[in-house]
């Protein structure tokens, strides 16, 4: 039965090792984690004046890299949004700037406007593009519903493991010769598999080094879209979904197949 323990957490990041799962388990939720977690994000711009020295096209491509506040409580899982199950409206939000320079100013991502009180900027002081005075930029923005296998600008988090290293000391010089590296040679949440074996070749045969097959030390860190609570929670509930879609075809193809037989 796999087993975790949370070693490091805060709101958008977390650490944990993960004891008795197979790789191919542990490499499936790293996989969701980057590339499947429904986010919020600027999909369509629309240009109302733009008289600043950057381009229509790049201004949009900007707007789309603001991570913005995802409610998924408050929003239609992804795939009803994707198979149109769900109000359309359900699954974006509309946003605008409109900004008219007195001087020579910068133009943030706090100066968007949303329709929506829950779908917002994360961070305030992202900065857009600069105005001198007198130059104007009025868009309107609609941001939807994505994953970041679509496009990057849909990712919520980053994730990875490694194995749980195994270090025996077997001569005490190592430890002042790896001391830069790894101050501590057992502790394998500060000395890493990679930073072990860095060690290794400096120390030759007074250290040895080996790994645990069913045991990570696994990291997941948010971009603030909402908390890693929330990511791993629907991280699982896809990975749960996949599961189920994959018994149920196997279990029709193997009914289909006796029909036949």
């Amino acid at each position: 039965m796999p087993k975790a323990k949370v070693v490091e957490k805060s709101p958008l990041f977390l650490k944990a090792i993960i004891e008795g799962a197979y790789p191919s388990l542990v490499n499936s939720l790293r996989r969701v984690l980057i590339a499947e977690l429904p986010v919020m994000a600027i999909d369509s711009v629309v240009v109302v004046n733009n008289t600043s020295v950057m381009y229509d096209e790049m201004l949009a491509h900007r707007l789309g890299l603001i991570p913005l506040t995802t409610p998924l409580q408050a929003l239609p899982p992804i795939e009803d949004c994707e198979s149109g199950l769900a109000d359309p409206s359900e699954c974006t939000a509309r946003l605008t700037l409109q900004v008219t320079a007195d001087g020579e100013m910068t133009v943030y991502s706090g100066d968007l406007v949303s329709e929506r009180p829950d779908v917002v900027p994360v961070y305030k002081d992202i900065p857009i593009v600069k105005l001198v005075k007198g130059q104007n930029i009025t868009v309107e923005a609609y941001a939807k519903l994505g994953q970041a296998r679509d496009h990057a600008k849909w990712q919520a988090a980053l994730a990875s493991y490694y194995y749980y290293p195994k270090v025996e000391v077997r001569d005490e010089r190592c430890r002042e010769t790896c001391r830069e590296i790894c101050k501590n040679l057992e502790d394998p949440l500060e000395c890493t598999f990679n930073k072990a074996w860095t060690c290794k070749d400096l120390c030759g045969d007074g250290l040895v080094v080996e790994w645990d097959r069913y045991k990570y030390v696994f990291w997941v860190e948010s971009f603030g879209n909402y908390d890693v609570k929330t990511a791993l929670r629907e991280a699982f509930r896809i990975l749960k979904r996949k599961f189920t879609v994959f018994a149920e075809s196997l279990s029709q193809r193997a009914s289909a197949l006796q029909q036949t037989a």
